[in-house]
């Protein structure tokens, strides 16, 4: 015949139950390489997206200082410089990321 459930084995078998979930949140998850190649493309996107942006505001300022539109001209050289400035930042972390791949490259000649 069929005995009843012994209540110590419930009790153990929730037991058991919480170390599987302790032993899940011990592991760390770790990022796959995919991961980091997109988050890095991402924020390379929004570089070049925000120096775009940086640049059309420029551009407008400029058209609206010769339509005599503009507030001032230390807005519009603001902007200017702040998306000269933007611009430059690109370059630099391109020329860095070229000097890198470059260093890689020859590491593996």
């Amino acid at each position: 015949m069929v005995d009843g459930i012994n209540p110590g084995a419930l009790e153990g078998a929730g037991q058991f139950k919480e170390l599987q979930n302790l032993n899940d949140l011990q592991k760390p998850d770790k990022p796959e390489a995919g991961d980091a190649i997109g988050d890095f493309e991402k924020m390379l996107m929004q570089l070049v997206q925000e120096v775009d942006h940086k640049q059309k505001i420029a551009d407008s300022s400029i058209t609206q200082l010769a339509a005599g539109e503009a507030e001032s001209i230390q807005d519009v050289v603001m902007k200017l410089e702040e998306a000269e400035m933007t611009f430059q930042l690109m370059k630099e972390i391109r020329d860095k990321l070229v000097a890198a791949y470059k260093d890689v490259m020859s590491m593996q000649s």
